[in-house]
């Protein structure tokens, strides 16, 4: 979508970004737009894996509420969290009960999301640290709400002793202006003994994870200038291929800058295959 360009660079802040799952939605915004990547990864085995580019900058640092914590490193590291796994619900799907076992804690002091200094205001966030949101989340409240974007990994059933629900989380969230628009990846997992398709990590219909992507809600939609109109359309596009969503931003960009966008949008969009998530 070369006809759109950012006027000024997109600034994305990952929180947990250990390359222990992929993050090619975040990769293709970074290759097709004037873009720059913070990270945040405290598990230093797995912060010695990410890869520094001119577009990315890490921090081994640990995003909380400025106390110290002790880090419960797991053996499979996706499962590393400042919370204790809830072995009694995990224990009812396979594989997670050994993946999620501690293996070491390590004791490090965080720092509030609000206290950290960026070179510009963020405008995606993706928070996955596993049952930890919420606290990043009430210790980020001002970084936060200049977002357009926020990803957060969020369970419907908490999976942690001490996450807060999904529901609690998503208040936080409207409470800031933004609305759920969006599933990125629904993670799905059969109970035991079931397997399906003789594979244990597929599963039918219970929903054991989200990738929520929230936007900033209509009403703020409405008073986005041209610049933050086009970086919102360009991380909807590239990262999350919402093309109905981005259809509807054009149009409002079209009359914020007596432009034509739209006619080229839809000359691409007919050139796409568009699929249903679900």
């Amino acid at each position: 979508m070369k006809f759109i360009k950012n006027d000024s660079k997109i600034y994305i802040c990952d929180i947990g970004a250990s390359p222990c799952d992929p993050t090619d939605h975040i990769e293709n915004l970074l290759i097709n737009t004037d873009s720059f990547l913070y990270g945040f990864e405290p598990n230093e085995e797995e912060f010695n894996k990410l890869e520094i580019t001119d577009k990315k900058k890490f921090f081994k640092k640990a995003i909380g509420d400025g106390s110290n914590q002790l880090l419960n490193i797991c053996r499979y590291p996706g499962w590393t969290s400042f919370l204790e796994p809830d072995e009694d619900y995990v224990k009812k799907f396979h594989n997670f009960e050994n993946n999620s076992k501690i293996i070491k804690q390590i004791p490090m002091k965080t720092e509030r999301l609000d206290e950290i200094n960026f070179e510009k205001e963020i405008d995606f966030f993706k928070i996955d640290v596993q049952g930890f949101e919420s606290i990043i989340i009430e210790n980020g409240l001002n970084k936060i709400s200049d977002a357009l974007v926020v990803q957060l990994e969020l369970s419907p059933v908490p999976i942690y002793k001490k996450e807060k629900s999904m529901s609690y989380v998503s208040n936080l969230m409207e409470k800031l202006n933004f609305n759920l628009n969006m599933f990125h990846k629904i993670n799905t997992k059969a109970f035991k003994p079931m397997i399906i398709a003789n594979k244990t990590t597929i599963g039918l219909h219970t929903i054991f994870q989200l990738d929520c992507v929230f936007v900033r809600n209509f009403n703020e939609i409405e008073k986005l200038d041209q610049d933050k109109l086009k970086k919102l359309i360009l991380i909807m596009f590239y990262s999350f291929k919402s093309y109905d969503f981005v259809d509807y931003l054009i149009n409002k960009l079209d009359k914020v800058s007596n432009s034509n966008f739209i006619k080229e949008y839809r000359n691409l969009i007919s050139t796409l295959k568009l699929t249903k998530r679900y």
